[in-house]
């Protein structure tokens, strides 16, 4: 079952390692997973954002090799239901030659190379893609290959009500501002860089002018605004560690002297810099009525959203637990020792 395989995967308990087996990733229900397509999407995930530490890189592989497992099961519930496999075959292809006409012949051509594929192994991921599609569909109750739907998709009232009390202040989030201090390390080091900081926290706190002192010691982006940023939501603020204190100050509380966070990794990392803030402005709009027809759109979509991913949720699960599956314990521990999330 898929739940000794990963705790095999997350404790590094070793099973004798098949060699027929080597070629395989996963096995999910009769279908199986090949290790050149395990590697081929960690390879893509890890160009576009690298992880940034052993416990975030294992974190990866078994996220793939969950969405490998289920995206597997999902196709072949999908080839279950009795569609035509002719038609599949017609709309797979239908598919993929709208897109090289989009796209043109060169640039689809590069883009197969780029990720490791050819027409062949592409057409066959797309066919399995239609059917993930189609299982999905059904899934969320809608009719499909002569069966009924199963869901009634009628949003009550009441439900709207309550979904905007939960978000009402999403629909009209708080703005503020902050006067920022940035001292970069730049050519220095970051103990001298946090000095810095330091210094001007204690000249501000003697009641020397905020803005004078970003002008004077902080970074030159904010010298002509004196450190003044845009309003903007809390999430909105560039620096993630700043968030939590946007969201709960009062307007002239002062943050710790915190590194700046690094862009790629999301760590902080003293070799940028270091930085505070004043909470300068804080900006409430009114919340808009619950009868507003742009809030009742709103509210339908996140929660027409919201529902389909539970329902989908529950579906994998029900996949999961009346399908086998094997994953490859050549994959070894988990470092952190903990057992990942369970995917919804």
């Amino acid at each position: 079952m898929i739940a000794l395989a990963l705790f095999l995967l997350q404790t590094g308990t070793q099973a004798p390692r098949p060699v027929l087996m080597d070629g395989v990733a996963v096995q999910a229900g009769e279908e199986l997973v090949t290790l050149s397509q395990y590697e081929r999407i960690l390879k893509r995930l890890e160009a576009e954002e690298p992880a940034s530490s052993p416990e975030l890189a294992m974190r990866r592989r078994v996220d793939v090799l969950r969405q490998l497992s289920n995206g597997s099961l999902e196709q072949q519930a999908g080839a279950d239901l009795g569609l035509d496999p002719a038609q599949i075959e017609r709309i797979t292809r239908l598919n993929l030659a709208d897109e090289r006409r989009d796209q043109g012949l060169d640039d689809y051509v590069a883009k197969l190379t780029a990720d490791g594929k050819d027409a062949l192994s592409e057409e066959v991921e797309r066919r399995a893609q239609v059917y993930r599609e189609i299982w999905q569909y059904y899934a969320l109750g809608n009719a499909v290959a002569g069966k009924r739907a199963t869901l009634d998709r009628t949003i009550r009232p009441g439900e709207l009500r309550e979904l905007y009390e939960r978000h009402k202040r999403d629909l009209a989030p708080i703005q503020v501002q902050l006067r920022w201090l940035i001292v970069p390390t730049g050519s220095g080091t970051p103990e001298e860089a946090r000095a810095r900081c330091e210094d001007a926290l204690r000249r501000l706190q003697a009641g020397e002018d905020f803005g004078l002192l970003v002008v004077e010691l902080g970074s030159a982006d904010f010298r002509e605004t004196m450190g003044l940023t845009p309003l903007a939501p809390p999430r909105g603020i560039p620096e993630p560690s700043l968030w939590d204190f946007a969201e709960t100050a009062q307007i002239g509380d002062l943050s710790p002297i915190q590194p700046l966070t690094h862009p790629r990794t999301k760590q902080p990392d003293p070799s940028l810099g270091y930085h505070f803030a004043e909470l300068h402005e804080r900006e409430e709009p009114p919340l808009p009525p619950f009868d507003s027809p742009e809030v009742q759109r709103l509210l339908r979509e996140y929660f027409t959203n919201e529902r389909s991913q539970r329902v989908l949720g529950r579906a994998r699960e029900e996949l999961r637990r009346s399908s086998y599956s094997w994953v490859n314990p050549i994959f070894g521990a988990d470092p952190s020792g903990t057992p990942p999330p369970a995917q919804r």
